[in-house]
């Protein structure tokens, strides 16, 4: 219950694990998937290796009384519960580090999993003897997910103090650079400056041990992620994986890039693997299905979202999207509307981060009651609303609301509104494409025809497939919507059927349900394109 012990714990339990992670001849299970056992009542070790795939498991707690640590660590067979191994280290604090490496040796022994040279080297190797710089790396490590401004931003307080007083720590600037660039990425402060911090957080890793595993997934985060370079990141990722071959992180970032280049059934087994190695990560699964979805497999993505939901039943994100593939591919509302009105009474709390999504269920359901209800909870405008790796105004679904039941002065007004925001960001950043495509469909909302194609057909080159195919649909499907609202009815239909021919773009349910294409139902070739979708 003491928080300085329990991070100190923590470290122990992260430092073991990623000792044994680094032995080829092992397959190890990530943290992620495991911190959820630690409660000791009523644990099922039999139960335990089978949710995780394996056939042993290392258990053990940590004691820390003023300078001495005791440390207890048993190896258990999970198909039979017997004991293999046990060890009770009882030593000064300052030898907390090398126990770990010896538990780490001890384990591989046991197993009978021979260490390379290099893997033994690794294993010993102390990254840091600072205690304190320690315990907030790990606390820092804890707030990286889910990827929130105020909790990334506490990471960056916390590493850049441990970096501080140990500037030798490699994965304190490893993860430094990756709340960095989490905060890119995610749109909390898309700015070049930001990304800068992240290259230099880096650049000292770099400085520190340039072959480190770490430092080249890093490096490959940096590059899908800051510069998407996608030839480059997997360079890295080939080179971090040689000493990282348990890491279910380079095989979620092949999968990453592999749906960015199209390679789709890579992509699949690249996520498969992931999960494999870390099978209770909410994150990687929701990922992965992800994948499924784009390819409009909703059957596979549901399974997928429902072991998400299992692992973490209060996952707003995980529940949502479950109930979201019965919206794209059966245009089926109820299971949305039940999760969103289960997570609003089960928190009252809550009904603010959900905002988005009850307000989007509410246009498809043209529910205008609902939708005024939701408008009410959407955050303020600076802190916008999440659209993947982009950030738009709320304004922009207020006007979308606005708009889809008819109310032009309010539509109007938050249109307004919402196109100085973007214009704004514009001026600051002029390459990121989902702004461009934001400001063409409100300008198409306004009935700034010329610049609302202008700025669709931009966001389109600014992502065209060839560079991102799992983003780029998006930009046609958005094309679509403002040629359909500027009049253009033919090529709205031209780059719909290219939208519904691609995986990642328009689905069934979002042209059965969306507002939006209103003024193309009734023509036999929207039509058409809707009937290609309809689930068979």
């Amino acid at each position: 219950s003491d928080k300085e012990n329990a991070f100190f714990a923590d470290g122990v339990q992260d430092e073991i694990l990623t000792n044994l992670a680094m032995v080829a001849a092992l397959k190890v299970i990530s943290r992620t998937s495991v911190n959820g056992y630690r409660d000791t009542a009523g644990r099922n070790l039999r139960k335990i290796g089978q949710e995780l795939g394996v056939a042993h498991l290392l258990e053990g707690s940590v004691q820390r009384a003023g300078n001495r640590v005791r440390i207890n660590a048993q190896l258990i067979d999970a198909r039979t519960d017997a004991h293999l191994w046990a060890q009770t280290y009882d030593r000064e604090l300052a030898d907390v580090f090398a126990i770990q490496s010896e538990i780490a040796k001890a384990i591989a022994d046991q197993l009978q999993a021979k260490l390379s040279p290099g893997e033994k080297a690794a294993i010993e190797q102390q990254l840091t003897t600072d205690l304190v710089a320690n315990a907030l790396y790990v606390q820092a490590g804890q707030l990286q997910f889910p990827p929130e401004r105020e909790r990334l931003l506490e990471a960056v307080r916390l590493l850049d103090q441990a970096v501080a007083r140990d500037p030798a720590f490699l994965l304190a600037y490893c993860q430094l650079a990756r709340s960095h660039r989490l905060l890119f990425w995610f749109g909390h402060d898309p700015t070049p400056g930001r990304l800068e911090l992240a290259h230099a957080a880096i650049q000292n890793a770099v400085r520190l041990d340039r072959d480190a595993g770490e430092v080249h997934l890093a490096l490959a985060e940096y590059a899908l992620q800051g510069r998407r370079d996608y030839d480059g990141a997997r360079a890295e990722l080939e080179l971090a994986q040689r000493t990282l071959p348990n890491s279910a992180d380079v095989y979620f970032w092949y999968g990453a890039i592999d749906r960015r280049q199209g390679r789709w059934s890579e992509a699949i087994t690249d996520f498969a693997h992931a999960v494999l190695l870390d099978p209770r990560n909410v994150h990687t699964l929701v990922e992965a299905a992800g994948t499924y979805t784009a390819l409009r497999r909703y059957p596979e993505a549901e399974r997928l979202l429902e072991r998400a939901v299992a692992v973490l039943p209060d996952s707003s994100r995980a529940r949502i999207s479950l109930a979201k593939q019965s919206v794209y591919g059966r245009a089926d509302l109820g299971p949305l509307r039940s999760v969103l009105s289960s997570i609003a009474s089960g928190d009252p709390n809550s009904a603010g981060s959900i905002a988005a999504a009850l307000l989007n269920c509410a246009i498809l359901a043209r529910d205008a009651a609902a939708a005024q209800q939701a408008v009410t909870l959407l955050p303020a405008s600076d802190k916008g609303i999440d659209q993947g790796n982009f950030r738009a105004p709320s304004e922009w679904l207020v006007g979308l609301a606005a708009r889809a039941f008819h109310d032009t002065a309010a539509a109007q007004n938050s249109f307004l509104a919402a196109r100085a925001i973007a214009e704004k960001l514009l001026r600051d950043q002029p390459d990121i494409a989902a702004a461009w495509s934001l400001l063409g469909q409100i300008d198409a909302a306004l009935g700034r025809k010329e610049d609302a194609i202008r700025e669709g057909r931009r966001a389109c080159e600014l992502m065209p497939l060839s560079k991102d195919a799992y983003s780029g649909p998006s930009m046609i499907t958005d094309l679509a919507v403002i040629y359909a609202w500027v009049g253009e009815k033919d090529l709205a239909l031209e780059q719909l059927a290219l939208s519904a021919q691609l995986p990642a773009g328009v689905s069934f349910g979002e042209l059965k349900l969306e507002p939006q294409w209103d003024s193309l139902r009734g023509d036999p070739r929207f039509e058409q394109i809707v009937a290609s979708l309809a689930p068979k």
